[in-house]
């Protein structure tokens, strides 16, 4: 699965596919510690590679790609790896056991690994068919939309534009703020005939582009952003998040929450974190 989608990204994109398989150290230590031999560690790594080659040869018959086995700490040197060939694009699984969250080294490559990470759901199967992205109409959300626009002209896919405002019939303050008591229109109309407007002016920049795929916006409501957006990613039948990360260093990535990080532990579909 993971093999098929980064062959199939780098067929889009006419960029190299390398496929990587570590050796845990933690596992290494305790293999050795019950018997193993340094000598025996190398015998390990041929054997990974040479298993590694023929999962290729069966997920992807035919397809050029270059095979890497290394020892260590997976999240470490799946990064060193990435830096080291200034690569675009991770392709991992999420390793969800329990169907419900990211598994550690999906999460933590998330967090620290320095380039776009796409996480696949062990039941993705096949191309995307449904896109969601969520945009607060910043300029790094902007970058965020327009990554998701190539993402559905590639896969040919349907895409929906998210923004999450605050409730304004919950908002104590609504009233003092930015509103005429004398409109014809409430607050609660004027917030959400706003938000919709501030939709339409940012795909506006898109329009050409938006022209050619299936698209649709929404504006939901929630006081929590990323559990609105996830709840809404399931009830919609997305098979694909996207959403703009921040890099963390690898002490502070164990440490910082964000909404993207929440969202990407609850939802459902598969996720692709955008470096912003």
């Amino acid at each position: 699965m993971v093999l098929r989608h980064a062959v199939h990204a780098g067929a889009l994109h006419g960029a190299p596919v390398m496929a990587v398989h570590v050796l845990s150290e933690h596992l290494l230590e305790h293999w050795m510690a019950s018997g193993g031999s340094r000598l025996s560690i190398d015998s390990l790594a041929a054997q990974a590679k040479d298993r590694l080659n023929k999962m290729v040869e069966a997920e992807t018959p035919g397809a050029d790609i270059r095979l890497e086995v290394r020892s260590g700490k997976p999240v470490e040197e799946l990064r060193r790896i990435v830096e080291e060939h200034d690569s675009a694009l991770l392709v991992i699984a999420a390793n969800d056991t329990t169907k419900k969250h990211l598994g550690a080294i999906a999460s933590r490559c998330v967090r620290t690994i320095p380039c776009d990470t796409l996480i696949l759901r062990d039941w993705q199967q096949g191309d995307f068919s449904k896109i969601v992205v969520g945009t607060n109409f910043s300029t790094t959300s902007d970058h965020i939309v327009q990554r998701s626009i190539e993402l559905a002209t590639d896969y040919g896919a349907e895409l929906e534009i998210v923004h999450v405002i605050y409730p304004p019939d919950q908002n104590i303050w609504g009233e003092t703020l930015e509103h005429d008591e004398n409109s014809p229109v409430s607050y609660v109309e004027e917030c959400r005939t706003r938000a919709n407007r501030k939709m339409a002016d940012a795909l506006a920049a898109h329009a050409q582009q938006l022209a050619g795929i299936n698209y649709h916006s929404v504006i939901l409501e929630s006081t929590v952003p990323s559990l609105a957006l996830a709840y809404h990613i399931q009830d919609s039948g997305a098979d694909l998040a996207v959403l703009g990360t921040r890099t963390h260093s690898r002490l502070a990535g164990y440490f910082i929450g964000t909404n993207a990080e929440r969202l990407m532990r609850d939802a459902t579909a598969s996720v692709l974190a955008v470096r912003v």
